[in-house]
């Protein structure tokens, strides 16, 4: 059986699609973990209206403790023999988990990854991983681990993966044996985090080709949200990756990916600073940048990246950052968050 796993809070409006998307799985031996942590909207209601409907959603109600403590709390309420995770604002083909379940098992692999779909206010756009077929432990860390911390290089069409729990279907036996559990302190990341553990403990990664995941983008995603701390809070997850890393004897291996990921790290604290939702005075958000860009460490990763090989977009805003030009790069990003908000895009 598989437990998919569904941490709930304030979403209301997008529930019923989410879940009946998992009611109509072609896999019918599946448990619905439904998590409401604390929502102030009327998610706990709608949670119940579904769960009196079919026998095979469970139904937890706790207090607010955010989406780690929820997925831990759906963890040690799984009884499925496999794991999968969705996000209450997104949805998932109806033969996602057949699909990845018989692929899974027939690579007789610990975890099977599959490509998702972004859903956007301009459209759908699959979003296909290059790697394929079963990934074997001695291949892992350098196709899928270094790709999920960072793409290679900052070229234009270079790719990363992205490191979510929603695109896995993953053994509850591993995640068991190895201990693996999200990280309550870590407001953002924790996704990542976790993919990186269980990619580093597992025998053997098999990738499913098929974009069964609907990851919906709107106003009040995260991704779009304005996000307070955020730069602390990042640099705290990436202060855990690094430990992670170092614990587990491949952090050198992986120093230039972990440079590239700082260095994003701070393009999106950036653009956060400069969030239109930003309620900060203007001279606060200018004395905020100008913090991230005063960072050595930071200034050390951005000597690392040969700047001819940077597409022209970033090459232009790790220029400016190597200036600490905080003025500019608050307008810049003020523009930019602009039109990719009016695209609908994260």
């Amino acid at each position: 059986m598989v437990s998919i796993i569904v941490p709930v809070y304030n979403a209301a409006p997008y529930l019923k699609q989410c879940v009946d998307s998992l009611t109509n799985q072609t896999l019918k031996e599946i448990e619905i973990i439904l998590i409401n942590d604390g929502s102030k909207d009327d998610s706990l209601a709608v949670c119940m209206e579904l769960a009196s409907k079919d026998d095979r959603i469970r139904l937890i109600d706790k207090l607010n403790g955010g989406v780690s403590e929820a997925r831990n709390d759906g963890l040690r309420a799984a009884t499925g023999e496999y794991i999968g995770f969705v996000d209450p604002d997104d949805w998932v083909d109806a033969d996602m988990y057949e699909r990845m379940l018989t692929t899974l098992t027939t690579a007789q692999a610990d975890i099977c990854m599959c490509n998702y779909v972004k859903e956007t206010k301009e459209g759908t756009v699959p979003v296909l991983m290059k790697q394929t077929g079963t990934i074997e432990k001695d291949a892992i860390l350098g196709d899928i681990v270094a790709n999920v911390i960072a793409k290679p290089s900052f070229r234009s069409g270079e790719t990363d993966i992205m490191g979510s729990v929603c695109r896995l279907l993953v053994s509850r036996e591993l995640l068991e044996k190895e201990n693996i559990w999200f990280d309550k302190d870590v407001a953002f990341m924790e996704d990542l985090l976790v993919c990186v553990e269980a990619f580093l403990r597992c025998e053997r990664i098999t990738i499913d080709g098929g974009a069964y995941y609907h990851y919906r983008v709107h106003e009040s995603s995260t991704v779009m949200a304005f996000k307070p701390q955020f730069y602390q809070r990042q640099k705290q997850a990436f202060a855990k990756l690094q430990a992670l890393l170092a614990r587990e004897g491949v952090k050198n291996a992986l120093s230039m990916r972990l440079a590239n990921r700082y260095i994003i790290v701070a393009l999106l604290s950036l653009a956060n600073e400069a969030h239109k939702d930003n309620p900060m005075p203007f001279r606060e958000k200018i004395r905020n940048i100008g913090m991230i860009l005063a960072d050595n460490e930071l200034a050390a990763n951005l000597e690392k990246i040969d700047l001819n090989e940077v597409e022209s977009r970033k090459k232009l805003e790790l220029n400016l950052m190597k200036r600490r030009a905080s003025m500019t790069l608050y307008l810049y990003y003020s523009i930019f968050n602009k039109i990719k908000a009016a695209l609908g895009k994260g």
